[in-house]
Formats: C-alpha cells, sequence, structure tokens
C-alpha cells in the first residue's frame, strides 16, 4: 500500500489576456501551492479502481481515472491499482483538488513501472489531462502562461499563513470564461510589473487582481457577501482561480470565525507552502 499527499493551490493573480483560435483563452497566472491537501492511497490490484470519500464525483468521471488511461495510451502499461482518495480539499473550489490527485497519480505511476515516460513527456501528457495539471507535478511558486500549462516555476516560494473561505458553491470554469468581454482583457506589456514584486507578499497582494474573480463575484451573491465582509473587516480577500474559494493572506479575526459558523461557511487555516 502507498499513500501519497495531494496538496490544493491558490492563484496569488490570474489576468485574462485575449482569446485564442482553439476556443480557449489566453492567461496570465501566478500559482502557489498550500498545506491544504487530499489524501490518496494506492493498492496494486488486478483491477482498476478509482473512490473518492466525496458522493460528488462519479468514480467513471474522475480525473484520476482519466490520467490512468491516459498514461496507458501513452506507455502501452495498464496501471492497475485500486485507489481511494480522501478529499479535504473542497470540489469546484478553485483550489485545483482533481487536478492535484491526477498530478500524484500520474508521477507516482510512472516512478511505479519504472519511468517509462520523461520529464517533458511527463509534463506534455499532464497539459494534456487538464490545464492545472503540469503545475502540480512540481508545486511551489509558479508563473503560468497559455491556458496556464506554459510555467516558469520560480526557486523561491512563501510560506505566509493563509485563510480561507469556502462558501459551499461549485463553480463550473466554463461558464466563468464564458461571460469574459474585451474589455476585461489585460494587455501583456501590464503585467511585467508582476515580477518585480514577487520578492515580498504584501506588495504583491496589494497590486494583484483577479479577471475572474470580478466576473465571480457579480455572478455569485454569496460569494459577493463573503468579499464585502472582509472588506468590512479590514482584509483585502481574493478569489482562487474562477472560485468559488476566497482566500485572505493572514489569520481571520474571531469574528471572523463566529460569522463563518453563523453563514455555515467552511472556514480552512492552511499556509503556502
Amino acid at each position: 500500500m502507498y499513500k501519497l499527499e495531494s496538496p490544493a493551490k491558490i492563484n496569488l493573480g490570474l489576468w485574462v489576456l485575449g482569446k485564442r483560435l482553439d476556443g480557449y483563452h489566453e492567461i496570465f497566472t501566478i500559482f502557489h501551492t498550500i498545506s491544504l491537501h487530499d489524501r490518496i492511497t494506492i493498492k496494486p490490484s488486478y483491477i482498476q479502481k478509482v473512490q473518492t470519500s466525496s458522493p460528488l464525483i462519479k468514480p467513471e468521471e474522475n480525473i484520476v481515472f482519466k490520467t490512468l488511461q491516459k498514461f496507458e495510451e501513452w506507455t502501452g502499461i495498464r496501471p492497475e491499482f485500486d485507489i481511494f482518495i480522501e478529499k479535504n480539499i473542497p470540489v469546484g473550489a478553485g483550489l485545483g483538488g482533481g487536478s492535484s490527485n491526477a498530478a500524484a497519480v500520474l508521477k507516482f505511476t510512472n516512478e511505479y513501472y519504472k519511468f517509462p515516460l520523461s520529464e517533458e513527456e511527463l509534463f506534455e501528457m499532464a497539459s494534456q489531462i487538464g490545464a492545472d495539471v503540469p503545475f502540480f507535478l512540481k508545486g511551489g511558486l509558479a508563473l503560468g502562461k497559455g491556458i496556464g500549462e506554459k510555467l516558469r516555476f520560480l526557486e523561491k516560494s512563501f510560506n505566509e499563513e493563509i485563510f480561507i473561505i469556502y462558501p459551499n458553491i461549485q463553480i463550473k470554469t466554463s461558464e466563468i470564461y464564458s461571460k469574459i468581454t474585451p474589455e476585461m482583457l489585460t494587455k501583456k506589456e501590464d503585467i511585467h510589473i508582476i515580477d518585480s514584486l514577487l520578492d515580498d507578499i504584501e506588495s504583491l497582494i496589494e497590486n494583484v487582481e483577479n479577471t475572474l474573480g470580478k466576473i465571480v463575484e457579480e455572478s455569485y451573491p454569496q460569494i459577493k457577501e463573503v468579499m464585502n465582509t472582509l472588506r468590512f473587516m479590514g482584509y483585502k480577500p481574493l478569489i482562487s482561480g474562477s472560485g468559488s474559494s476566497v482566500f485572505v493572506v493572514g489569520s481571520p479575526a474571531e469574528e471572523i470565525e463566529k460569522i463563518c459558523q453563523f453563514k455555515g461557511w467552511k472556514l480552512i487555516k492552511t499556509a503556502l507552502k
């Protein structure tokens, strides 16, 4: 039996630069893994089986199942594992739980079968599974371009405490992208300033934004309520990815904990990692 930890991520910032010929949007984003993680148990087996602790995820639709099939396509090796995923990362929250699970299992499978895929092939295959999957092969702090799959991993990373409020809403990324209008786009030359802010988390948070987050906030009253509550309390809240999670760098005041309890919002205390 093998046990893996599969970390969540937040997008410290996300800008949409334009629409591509393939219909996807070109983005620029800052990824960072956090200490919140799912736990994956893998047993060698004569059958291929993937289950999770979440009733929201159908076994045959699980991205990990798709990953095992893709590995077989690429290598001719059929991975025979009984996999169980203990989900601690909320589903549909913009925290990359499914992508992280896929990357963890992909890395493990490649190692288990004595590395039939090179690192370059691993990243190429990961990008075919999902836009965020390549990032999770390494984690830490990275800048993402393209649809998020063109990565520049940075030598440094942050370790500040953060807290996340998940208002128990699942959001489909495709729905948010479909609401992007031309005036929301950022010019490529306007994002170069970000490189100069990467040494200081406070300056970075003060200057970043999330194009998708603005759409989410206007589309979902519950998320607008979370954002306004945090702003009223003096925090600088940001939405991760296409939502629905809202995060803040720092620790939550006792009053925030009481509000979350009263509203039924899930409060997660974690840290950048």
